[in-house]
């Protein structure tokens, strides 16, 4: 009889994993793309995007500075990469290597933080990307992934609010999750602008923004 591949078998249970939230090809919501914004605006990259990553595709639920709802082969994709590697945060000096399509869009600047499902699946990235290479620094790193930790938690409420109170109670969640969302904007576009070139991002501003994260999604939520 033979024996069944571990690695198939892990890969089966992170698909599981990513289909249970039913988030594939949904349309767009107001929070996903509040945060890619965020995620541009706080990091001074041109392009943010929150991508899941099947078997053979990689689709962008949101996006800020390209395509939402884009679908790519994962063999043309980054982010599959990051979620084959299954690091919290990878740059694009990482990655084994870098897909023709991705030489086209010129880009010479990636970090994505892997969208760890509670039971450990990688479903996808949170990313930043540009044309500019520069340096992302550990700090912005990790702050990257807690960016990436919000994308999750927000799915998991996504996922129980749907199933026992439905649609409407979600378009009210939602709304309350991206006010929040946009008060953190306001205040990191008043602390970035007495120094609106500044590159890496100053450290005190992402501790800042560390600190407040959680007002976003409380615990409990």
């Amino acid at each position: 009889m033979p024996t069944l591949d571990p690695h198939a078998a892990v890969e089966a249970e992170r698909l599981h994993a990513l289909h249970a939230y039913d988030i594939l090809h949904s349309a767009q919501e107001p929070f996903f793309d509040e945060l890619t914004a965020f995620t541009a605006y706080l990091f001074s990259t041109p392009v943010a995007r929150i991508a899941f990553v099947t078997q053979d595709q990689v689709w962008h639920k949101a996006s800020e500075g390209m395509e939402a709802q884009e679908t790519l082969p994962v063999t043309e994709s980054l982010c599959s990469q990051v979620v084959q590697l299954d690091r919290p945060v990878a740059v694009l000096e990482e990655l084994p290597f870098v897909p023709e399509v991705m030489r086209q869009r010129q880009v010479r600047l990636y970090a994505a933080a892997l969208l760890r499902s509670p039971q450990g699946y990688g479903l996808g990235t949170l990313c930043v990307a540009g044309s500019v290479p520069r340096t992302f620094t550990k700090p912005e790193q990790a702050v990257l992934h807690d960016l990436a930790e919000l994308v999750v938690g927000t799915l998991e409420l996504r996922r129980q609010v749907l199933a026992t109170e439905g649609p409407e109670a979600w378009s009210s969640r939602q709304a309350h999750l991206t006010e929040a969302l946009r008060e953190q904007l306001t205040l990191v576009r008043y602390l970035k602008a007495r120094n609106p070139q500044e590159l890496p991002v100053p450290p005190a501003l992402l501790e800042l923004v560390c600190q407040r994260l959680p007002h976003v999604l409380p615990r409990g939520e």
